[in-house]
C-alpha cells in the first residue's frame, strides 16, 4: 500500500505553473503518426496554479490556459498559453490577489466594491474548464463567466464575448452539439435576481440564440446538463448558495454551497418546441459532473450516460485535494445508464462500470444516430482512485457491456480522451483517441494518440513537449479543411 500511495502521487508535481508560454513549435515524436489524421486538439485547464505569491486552493480555481497539439502530415506542434482575462489583468495591475475562485476564498475580510462584483457576477473569470469550436471560433469556457475567444491560430487571447448581446451572464462550460440538426445548445445559471436557468441555442451558421428561461428556487450550481434532438434534460441537485458568507470574504464560493438532501434533486425536461413549458419534478437526491451521452429511447424515456456521485460534498472534497496531492479519500463517481421518464416522474440508474473515473465523451455522429460508443478515463483500482487521478483510457459499449481500455504505467496521468474521427471514416470507432498525458519521470507533457478499434494496444504514437503543463479537463478537435 505504502508503495502504491508513493507512485501515485508522483503526478502532484502537475500543479506547478506553466513554466513557458509559445505559439506552435514542432513536438518530438515516438512511434509513427497516422498519415491521415490531420486536425488540431485543443484543451483548456489552468495554468496558473500559484498568482502573485497566493496558491490556488482548488483544482477548478487556476487562471485558464490552452493548449494545443496540430496533427499533419505525420508530424505534430504544440502550443500552450494562459488566457488574459481581465480579472488576471486586474490582479496583476494591484500586484496582489484580489478576487476569490471557486475553491479560494477572496483575500482579507469585506471588501464593498469586490462584494457588490461577485452580486452582479462581474468578478474574475478565469476561462479555465473547457474549449468550444464551433462555426469556426475557438471559445474558452468556465462556469461562470461569458464565452472567452481565443485565435485558434496562434492561442492569442481575444477576449470575451457575449455573442451579440445573446449571453448576459453566465455561459456553462458544456455545451452539447445535436447532429440531428446541427444546433449546439447550451445553458447559464444566474445567481441572485432572477435565480434561473437561460436556455442558449447555437446555430450552424455561427449566431446563437436565447431560447428562454427557467425559473429557480434557490442560488445553486449545475455544471452540465443534456441535450437531444427534442429535450434539454437538467438536474438541479440540492445545492443552496450562501451568498454572504462568500461577499463578506468569510468562505470561498465551494464552501459556501449547503447540500438539502432532504430536498431531493430536481429533474428539468425542457421540449426544444416548447421551452416555456418544461416538465418539473424531485427524486432522491444525486450530484452529477457530466453527462457523457443523451438519446430519446423512443417509448417517451430518454437515456443519458453519467458518472453518479452519492452527493456533491465527498465529490468536491476528493477534487479539492487534487492540487494539494494530498487525497487520500475514495471517490464514487461510476458510470450509470440514467433512465429519466418525464410522465412517470422518475430516473433509474444502471452501473455501466464497476470502476471509478471521470470524463465522458461521445464521439461525433454526422447521421445523428444513437451512439453505441462512449469513451471515459477510471481507475485501474480502487488505491489508484484513493490517491490520485485517473489512470486508464476506456471505450466502453453500454449496449453489450464491452469494454476496451489501457492503463498508463509508471504514474502517468490521462486527460479527458477526446475523439477525431478518420477522413471518410466509418463509425464512431473509426478514428483515433488523443489524451494529453502527464510523465511525472520527466516532469513534461505529451499527446498519445491510440487506435479507437485497438484502445487495450496503446499508443501508437506520442508527441512530446520540452515542459509540463498542469492536468486540464475538457478539449474539442477541429479537423483540418
Amino acid at each position: 500500500m505504502g508503495e502504491v500511495r508513493e507512485s501515485e502521487r508522483r503526478w502532484a508535481a502537475a500543479f506547478e505553473n506553466v513554466p513557458r508560454e509559445h505559439g506552435f513549435e514542432p513536438l518530438r515524436v515516438q512511434g509513427t503518426l497516422p498519415p491521415a489524421l490531420r486536425g488540431t486538439l485543443y484543451r483548456n485547464g489552468p495554468g496558473l496554479i500559484t498568482l502573485l505569491g497566493q496558491r490556488y486552493a482548488h483544482w477548478f480555481d487556476g487562471d485558464g490556459a490552452v493548449s494545443a497539439v496540430r496533427f499533419a502530415d505525420g508530424a505534430a506542434s504544440g502550443a500552450v498559453r494562459v488566457l488574459e482575462t481581465a480579472g488576471l489583468a486586474e490582479e496583476r495591475a494591484r500586484e496582489k490577489p484580489y478576487f476569490g475562485a471557486y475553491g479560494t476564498k477572496a483575500p482579507g475580510l469585506w471588501n464593498p466594491v469586490r462584494s457588490f462584483r461577485v452580486a452582479r457576477g462581474t468578478s474574475k473569470n478565469p476561462a479555465n474548464t473547457s474549449v468550444l469550436a464551433w462555426a469556426g471560433r475557438l471559445l474558452a469556457l468556465c462556469e461562470i463567466g461569458r464565452p472567452f475567444e481565443v485565435d485558434p491560430a496562434d492561442l492569442a487571447s481575444l477576449g470575451e464575448t457575449d455573442l451579440d448581446g445573446v449571453v448576459e451572464g453566465a455561459f456553462s462550460a458544456h455545451p452539447h452539439f445535436v447532429a440531428q440538426t446541427g444546433y449546439a445548445f447550451n445553458i447559464g445559471t444566474r445567481i441572485g435576481h432572477p435565480r434561473a436557468i437561460d436556455l442558449f441555442a447555437l446555430r450552424p451558421d455561427g449566431t446563437a440564440g436565447r431560447l428562454g428561461r427557467v425559473p429557480l428556487a434557490l442560488d445553486t450550481m449545475i455544471h452540465d446538463f443534456a441535450a437531444t434532438e427534442r429535450h434539454l434534460v437538467i438536474f438541479v441537485a440540492p445545492l443552496s448558495l450562501r451568498l454572504l458568507p462568500m461577499m463578506f470574504g468569510l468562505r470561498a464560493f465551494d464552501q459556501s454551497l449547503e447540500w438539502l438532501a432532504g430536498r431531493g434533486t430536481e429533474v428539468i425536461v425542457v421540449p426544444l418546441d416548447a421551452p416555456g413549458s418544461p416538465r418539473r419534478f424531485f427524486v432522491d437526491p444525486f450530484w452529477t459532473w457530466h453527462v457523457g451521452n443523451a438519446f430519446e429511447v423512443g417509448d417517451g424515456t430518454i437515456a443519458l450516460d453519467v458518472v453518479r456521485y452519492r452527493d456533491f460534498p465527498s465529490s468536491n472534497e476528493w477534487l479539492s485535494r487534487i492540487v494539494s496531492g494530498s487525497v487520500d479519500a475514495d471517490t464514487d463517481g461510476y458510470l450509470a445508464r440514467a433512465i429519466v421518464d418525464p410522465k412517470r416522474e422518475s430516473v433509474a440508474f444502471t452501473p455501466l462500470r464497476p470502476r471509478t473515473g471521470e470524463f465522458p465523451r461521445v464521439a461525433p455522429r454526422a447521421d445523428g444516430r444513437r451512439h453505441g460508443v462512449l469513451y471515459w478515463t477510471e481507475h485501474s483500482s480502487r488505491e489508484v482512485g484513493r490517491y490520485g487521478p485517473p489512470d486508464t483510457v476506456a471505450r466502453v459499449e453500454p449496449d453489450t457491456g464491452e469494454l476496451d481500455a489501457f492503463t498508463f504505467a509508471d504514474g502517468h496521468k490521462p486527460s479527458e480522451a477526446v475523439f477525431a474521427p478518420r477522413p471518410g471514416g466509418d463509425g464512431e470507432r473509426d478514428g483515433w483517441l488523443i489524451t494529453q498525458v502527464y510523465d511525472p519521470g520527466a516532469h513534461a507533457t505529451y499527446w498519445a494518440v491510440l487506435d479507437a478499434a485497438h484502445v487495450s494496444d496503446g499508443p501508437i504514437a506520442t508527441a512530446h513537449l520540452d515542459h509540463h503543463v498542469p492536468l486540464s479537463f475538457h478539449g474539442a478537435w477541429w479537423p483540418a479543411p
